[in-house]
């Protein structure tokens, strides 16, 4: 009978019988790079990029609401996030405010025009996981999510946190 306990991760990875093309981290990264691809392709046609329409979705769900908000979740820095940001403005999708109390804190928010593109957003990003998880079952669907959550919360980076992640319908 085959044991169903987990092993230690030394046993499951050895160097020596190491593939890149075999690699989990490449498969996924691999894996996120295609899904990525696909909602860019989707999104094209809204006039949008990837990152603006997550950045739209996220200040949109309330997890977002400032700058360091968005580079924090998206794992990239804030001079990255506003020139994004600067784009989505002249196109009157956001709107953003500085604090009376703390000039330095900009907060975010979205505009009616964003508003209507973000009930448009959901559909896209479910015609590209349609697309990629053509095939799969709602349980396996659910044992992956699972499972990256998981990975995820192994990593110890900050906002980390399993619940958090659980409780994001992402797809």
């Amino acid at each position: 009978m085959t044991s169903t306990a987990p092993q230690p991760s030394e046993d499951l990875f050895d160097p020596a019988d190491y593939e890149i093309g075999k690699s989990i981290g490449y498969l996924l990264g691999r894996a996120k790079n295609m899904l990525s691809l696909g909602v860019e392709q989707e999104v094209s046609g809204l006039d949008m990029t990837h990152a603006q329409a997550i950045c739209l979705m996220m200040l949109a769900k309330g997890e977002a609401t400032t700058v360091t908000d968005l580079a924090r979740n998206l794992y990239t820095d804030a001079g990255s996030v506003t020139r994004l940001l600067s784009r989505m403005e002249k196109r009157g999708l956001i709107a953003r405010t500085r604090r009376d109390d703390d000039r330095r804190v900009v907060d975010l928010s979205i505009t009616a025009e964003g508003h209507a593109m973000v009930e448009q957003l959901p559909a896209a990003f479910c015609n590209v996981m349609r697309r990629h998880f053509d095939g799969f079952t709602h349980t396996e669907i659910a044992v992956l999510r699972d499972m990256l959550v998981r990975v995820i919360a192994n990593s110890g980076c900050p906002g980390a946190d399993p619940g958090c992640l659980l409780d994001r319908n992402s797809g």
